[in-house]
């Protein structure tokens, strides 16, 4: 037997085994590239032109500009922070399935969610100032808690709708607390994976029990 072979079986049983859903990243790590080169550099040009280190190019005073360009380095350092917040969150699934349940992996979640007409920019200073980008989640949902799931809307603003009894568990010390949740969704363009994937697996695992048995532990 070819070992190509043997290695595709393998990678095959992993997969069914321990179903794991990933986050696309790619386009965080170029926000925060951009954003974090933009910050330094009004962080060093504006400090230079503020103290008239640096003229401007007709030989004045640039201290308008250093006063602009240090202020602007500062909104840019908080964006560029968040950047690579959400980049290292989603080294960690999205949506694991384990054989008690699923578990979900919610970052930087805004009460602004699902508020439609809000521009862009808004629900990103919202993140930053609200410190809500900065918040991750663990929520967990057993099996027979689950109700729904399937993939809605239009083929643009397409998303992933979990309808269930979600528990999102607080641990402080040896005790735990558990906010409730009745549905999460999630949107096309956050998983690696198409989405009809993600819902034909999870179906596939809720409608056979026996299957689970091979599922990794909600708590490993």
């Amino acid at each position: 037997m070819s070992p190509f072979y043997v290695m595709h079986l393998v990678s095959e049983t992993l997969s069914i085994a321990m179903p794991a859903f990933y986050a696309k990243s790619w386009y965080l790590y170029v926000g925060a590239i951009v954003f974090t080169i933009l910050a330094l550099f009004c962080a060093i040009f504006g400090p230079l032109f503020l103290f008239d280190i640096m003229k401007r190019a007709d030989g004045k005073s640039g201290t308008e500009a250093g006063v602009a360009m240090s202020i602007i380095a500062v909104p840019m350092f908080l964006i560029a922070l968040l950047g690579w917040f959400h980049v290292y969150a989603r080294h960690k699934p999205l949506l694991r399935i384990c054989e008690e349940g699923i578990e979900i992996n919610v970052i930087g979640a805004s009460s602004l969610d699902g508020t439609p007409l809000i521009p862009n920019l808004v629900r990103v200073a919202w993140l930053v100032l609200s410190l809500q980008g900065f918040k991750k989640q663990i929520g967990w949902i057993p099996w027979e808690m689950l109700r729904n799931i399937e993939v809605v809307g239009m083929p643009m603003t397409r998303s992933l709708l979990i309808e269930a009894t979600i528990a999102y568990p607080t641990f402080r010390g040896e005790a735990m607390t558990a906010r409730i949740g009745d549905s999460i969704a999630f949107r096309d363009a956050e998983f690696q994976e198409p989405l009809e994937v993600i819902a034909s697996t999870v179906q596939k695992f809720y409608h056979d029990p026996d299957a689970r048995s091979a599922l990794p532990s909600l708590h490993d």
